[in-house]
């Protein structure tokens, strides 16, 4: 049946379950992972789950520390899951891929399902005060829209054209065909309304003093003392107010910083990306004042190569370049084991991912990698520049590259930076390669990393056929016919090296023995506003 000619509500049925069966397919993950000896985390850990107790403070490590929080203005998974807290979706997703209405009480679709329409909750403010209600959720929409704004997250909103304003509680949401993946955007904080008050008094500096109506507010932000968010006790209109005092964020790049810190007691919580080292799995699980909480993850890390700079834009060589990648001695060593091969650039616990991948790579073959490079032209001793940031894991990735690569005769030089310095640094292009990572759950992923207009195209390339590929699967209703497409994108992708395809890890977290409830959403994230503190 044509989308446009299912009832309302069997549409609106659909595009829950399509969030629901993205959450289950991240759970095939776990057969991977078990034969690590993993068991996932998906519960409320330990004898601490129910406890009633209220205030604290979560005390956080991270690898990493935000660009922006300007939702419109970052991609980083960092950023994300801060902006989580400090914002308010029009719904949230619960643990197991539930809708849940948030800032939005109900909504509706109409217009052959083309228009949705929400109903918002009252009485509703701003951090600031200022009301957050239908204008600001159209004049928010307008501004991520807005070209000038050049938004690199704009792509979650999927093929949104406008909001218009019904009411002072009504707001419908007008795409130009229905969109099936509608809430993997719409429930996370990029597309959250922004106080306009805010934007319009702080300008540039908006994405330091951010602003939202969600269950905590920025209080302060510094490169010494890190960040601190408090809750938001006006947050009753959509939720009950988190029951801890405050968030406070530490920035630790270094591994055994982290760890000491957590040992110590100086933090009680290690999440966020690749936070929780690796190499100290092992010993958390044997710490009887932690708990270890681990759930399948929606990303995957890859080797992108830079097309506009040569002899990247030979196939021939970075063909060569993937032969050289030995994914098994590079998961053994950068990630203690912790992690499968990736085979696609849509990471296998997502809806859409091609198994036909696995047969299409390039096998680890240091002899044809050599052979290849002479074929190109190519002498013993190319040089290329590697940039990756900061983040531990990264660092250790690129070190293994190094080495493999320089087995087919190619010296890599790494240049390695914080997180927000390496998205401003590799957009311009200068670099040969990079190693490119992305938590999304929707194979739509495909567009702002492979699109030649994505935001996120790191491999600066051009063709015209595989955006029209892209495009397409966008809005293609059908599910098998959507699958062939993404099979095809999938395919081009692989046997023309846009990418090496490198691993894709487990999200892990960590509390201490104080924190209770702590528990790990469909993202890898924990959720601050849900937990609790014991004396």
């Amino acid at each position: 049946m044509s989308l446009r000619k299912m009832s309302p509500q069997e549409f609106d049925l659909l595009t829950r379950d399509y969030l629901r069966r993205s959450v289950l397919s991240r759970r095939t993950f776990l057969t991977g992972a078990a034969a690590l000896g993993m068991t996932a985390g998906l519960g409320l850990p330990g004898s601490n789950a129910g406890a009633a107790q209220t205030g604290g403070t979560l005390r956080v490590g991270r690898a990493e520390e935000p660009d922006t929080l300007d939702p419109h203005k970052t991609t980083l998974s960092v950023s994300s899951t801060t902006m989580d807290l400090i914002y308010e979706p029009l719904a949230r997703r619960g643990f197991e891929g539930e809708v849940i209405p948030a800032f939005a009480e109900s909504w509706q679709f109409s217009n052959e399902n083309r228009t949705l329409t929400f109903k918002l909750k009252p009485g509703v403010k701003f951090h600031d005060g200022s009301p957050c209600d239908a204008e600001a959720v159209a004049w928010t929409v307008a501004r991520h829209l807005d070209p000038k704004t050049a938004s690199s997250s704009v792509f979650v909103l999927g093929p949104l054209e406008r909001a218009e304003v019904i009411d002072p509680l009504q707001v419908a949401y007008h795409f130009t065909e229905p969109f099936i993946p509608v809430w993997e955007g719409l429930t996370i904080g990029y597309a959250a309304p922004i106080s306009r008050k805010a934007v319009e008094a702080d300008g540039d500096q908006y994405g330091r003093r951010p602003v939202g109506a969600g269950p905590f507010r920025l209080v302060s932000w510094s490169t010494d003392r890190g960040m601190r968010l408090e809750r938001n006790d006006d947050y009753a209109p959509i939720a009950t107010p988190a029951r801890i005092d405050a968030v406070e964020f530490f920035h630790y790049p270094e591994d055994a910083t982290r760890m000491a810190a957590f040992e110590t007691g100086e933090i009680n919580a290690i999440y966020t990306g690749n936070s929780v080292p690796l190499d100290g799995i092992r010993r958390l699980r044997n710490n009887p004042d932690a708990t270890l909480i681990e759930r399948p993850a929606q990303l995957m890390r890859a080797l992108v190569f830079n097309q506009k700079r040569p002899p990247f834009n030979n196939p021939v060589v970075r063909r060569a370049f993937c032969h050289a990648i030995d994914q098994k001695r590079l998961i053994a060593f950068a990630l203690d084991g912790l992690a499968v091969a990736a085979t696609s650039p849509i990471a296998s616990s997502i809806v859409g991912y091609s198994p036909k991948t696995a047969e299409l790579g390039y096998a680890y073959d240091p002899a044809k990698g050599k052979a290849l490079l002479a074929e190109a032209g190519i002498a013993p001793g190319l040089k290329v520049k590697l940039v990756t940031s900061d983040n531990p894991i990264i660092r250790r990735t690129a070190e293994v590259v190094q080495a493999q690569l320089r087995d087919i005769g190619v010296d890599v030089a790494i240049e390695t930076m914080p997180i927000a310095q390496w998205s401003a640094v590799t957009s311009k292009g200068e670099q040969d390669m990079v190693i490119s990572t992305y938590a999304y759950g929707e194979a739509d992923v495909v567009y702002p990393f492979l699109h030649s207009k994505g935001s996120l195209n790191r491999a600066f390339h051009e063709n015209a056929d595989l955006d029209a590929m892209i495009a397409r699967q966008r809005v293609t209703a059908d599910t098998a016919a959507r699958q062939d497409i993404l099979d095809k994108i999938q395919a081009f992708v692989v046997t023309e090296a846009y990418w090496k395809p490198l691993f894709e890890p487990l999200n892990f977290a960590v509390v201490s023995k104080d924190v209770v409830d702590a528990r790990m959403n469909t993202a890898g994230e924990l959720r601050p506003d849900l937990l609790g503190i014991s004396e």
